[in-house]
């Protein structure tokens, strides 16, 4: 059995018109073209891509939050599921300071938008490639 092969529209309106019959016209025929610019914009704003996260929010404005010494040493790393933000902090000393602080650093983190549901603060370790 030999497999039935169909043409393209263009192809099928191409034989249409050498056999004198009406182009074969479908609705994307009948719709006009978009800009791809507005479509573009459409699809970031239903994907919520255009909304600044809490996490760009806080890298951004890292140093206001810590200050510009405690920023150079420490790295804000992700936002738990319970509100929770995790600090990566580069040894013990840095840690503890931050432990101090961290009222302090809540409160800053609340003056920015889309921060105020942070609850918490988790200090971690960071590790290295030297120590891994």
């Amino acid at each position: 059995m030999v497999a039935k092969k169909t043409f393209g529209r263009r192809i099928r309106n191409l034989i249409a018109a050498f056999r004198g019959l009406p182009p074969e016209e479908g609705i994307s025929c009948l719709k006009k073209a978009k800009p791809i610019g507005g479509s573009i914009s459409t699809l970031l704003k239903k994907l919520n891509a255009i909304k600044i996260t809490p996490q760009q929010t806080i890298h951004q404005n890292w140093p206001s939050i810590v200050g510009e010494d405690m920023a150079k040493r420490c790295c804000p790393v992700k936002i738990l599921n319970d509100d929770t933000l995790v600090i990566h902090s580069f040894n013990a000393i840095i840690r503890s300071e931050l432990q101090i602080q961290k009222l302090k650093i809540l409160d800053s983190l609340h003056q920015f938008p889309n921060c105020a549901q942070i609850s918490d603060i988790r200090f971690l370790a960071h590790k290295s490639a030297a120590t891994e």
